[in-house]
């Protein structure tokens, strides 16, 4: 395979996988099930799971004070309660600061391809537009492994929270275990760093002229590079 095949190819798999991890870190930020908490009897709840999101927390689904034990109650959490451990309050932050970055990283490496055929960039252009969205795939990967790292090994060590007397909840649960979100968060935070690797790979390698090799001979059967990579002043 030529280096001009592995850079599309590189491209081809970088945007797609990019495009996913950001969907799932949007998901996984506002998901409930970070913290699957096993409480036993309460005032207001028989025992059961509680599911504790860093946006929403879900009780578990048996009040005592009604005959349907199918009820699910949820209750959405503000910006930084005054009762979050630090992990909970960081991944607020963290995961909204991913979600902006992971849209503009999506934005900037449509943007080649697209401009490609309006017939209005270059090769220069290109690469700063891939190495720009090749660096924020990266950080918003970081943005997103960092706060379920942290909370994965909070649940690890079944930390509390101290929840208001309202909540009708103990500061700590029987036991704990992860949720569906924290995975899924490990996954999009892998995908979006792969992502940025493959795009920030491309834009190291150089490219022929287009109908050229790089030695100065025509390609095989006139064929020419990819658009979005075309040198400066080519037609």
């Amino acid at each position: 395979m030529t280096s001009l095949s592995k850079t599309v190819t590189l491209q081809l798999i970088g945007f797609p996988l990019g495009s996913l991890g950001w969907i799932l870190s949007c998901i996984t930020m506002k998901h409930a099930e970070w913290r699957l908490w096993l409480v036993e009897n309460t005032t207001m709840f028989s025992s059961g799971i509680a599911q504790v999101g860093i946006w929403k927390i879900c009780f578990p689904p048996n009040l005592k004070i009604s005959n349907d034990y199918g009820i699910v109650c949820c209750h959405e959490f503000n910006f930084n309660e005054n009762f979050f451990p630090l992990e909970m309050f960081l991944a607020q932050i963290l995961l909204l600061i991913a979600s902006f970055l992971g849209g503009l990283g999506i934005f900037f490496t449509l943007l080649p391809p697209w401009h490609f055929y309006m017939g209005t960039i270059h090769k220069t252009q290109a690469i700063c537009l891939f190495l720009a969205g090749g660096i924020l795939y990266i950080i918003t990967g970081f943005c997103v492994l960092v706060p379920v790292s942290w909370n994965f090994y909070s649940v690890a060590n079944n930390s509390s929270i101290p929840f208001p007397l309202s909540f009708h909840l103990p500061s700590g649960p029987v036991a704990q275990k992860i949720g569906i979100a924290i995975p899924m968060g490990i996954a999009s935070g892998l995908m979006l760093l792969i992502s940025g690797i493959f795009f920030l790979s491309t834009t190291g390698q150089r490219s022929p002229v287009p109908g050229h090799s790089p030695g100065g001979s025509p390609l095989a059967g006139g064929s020419r590079a990819p658009p979005w990579i075309r040198p400066h002043g080519a037609a």
